[in-house]
């Protein structure tokens, strides 16, 4: 969100904090940019409660 770096991050990974997470859902999965530690949202996922997250849609 704040360098725009794109990561590829696994999607068995993201499921994972997916399922861990108990907070808000409408909130996706989110990691910390390793280039300037801001935050990274999802170009793309559909989460486990079926909510789609897309980068698009908070530009």
């Amino acid at each position: 969100m704040t360098c725009h770096e794109k990561e590829e991050i696994p999607i068995n990974v993201v499921r994972d904090f997916d399922l861990m997470d108990d907070g808000d859902p409408t909130i996706p999965p989110m990691f910390a940019c390793e280039k300037c530690g801001g935050k990274m949202y999802p170009e793309y996922y559909k989460g486990i409660h079926g909510i789609e997250y897309k980068l698009s849609d908070i530009l």
